[in-house]
């Protein structure tokens, strides 16, 4: 990374002022003027690692658990993901061939059909499995854990990806 946005404000202020005015009230009283400046340039310093952080990382699998191991089991990193896999595929007719809705069996793919899996519609994409110790006992905190972790996890997943969270031993 490049060394542009580090900035030493002190030694800067020293080196603009002329040696005969490097006293040491007059440091101090300019340090004392130009804290305000310090202070929004370590928030904005803060602020992009942050974005850096942010945009360096999106819903793929390995860096979503990464996120979320550095952001709630930072120590042991624990937590990981998993997709489901999809079953219960149906296959229906077009409405123009009138015939009966069928059933899709492994050795059985026919053309003319839609296969279509069954629980697309109603379940999770993927699971993300959490250490038990980590659950919270009270259910107010339980609910603000989840979504604290729901929150993360919905920043940088897929609009259209559903996810379930279960807690593992």
């Amino acid at each position: 990374m490049s060394n542009i946005y580090n900035l030493d404000i002190s030694r800067l202020i020293k080196l603009s002022l002329p040696t005969f005015l490097r006293g040491v009230k007059v440091l101090a009283w300019l340090n004392a003027v130009c804290a305000p400046i310090k202070e929004r340039y370590i928030s904005f310093v803060a602020y992009k690692d942050d974005a850096i952080y942010r945009v360096s990382h999106n819903g793929s699998i390995t860096l979503l658990q990464k996120v979320l191991n550095d952001g709630f089991d930072n120590e042991e990193r624990r937590i990981y993901i998993r997709n489901v896999e999809k079953t219960d595929i149906d296959r229906f007719y077009p409405w123009a061939a009138e015939k009966e809705f069928g059933f899709y069996t492994q050795g059985n793919v026919q053309k003319g059909f839609y296969y279509v899996f069954g629980n697309i519609a109603h379940s999770a994409d993927f699971t993300v499995h959490i250490p038990i110790e980590y659950q919270p006992v009270n259910a107010n905190e339980l609910q603000a854990y989840l979504i604290k972790v729901g929150a993360v996890i919905n920043y940088y997943k897929l609009y259209a990806k559903k996810y379930r969270i279960e807690w593992i031993n």
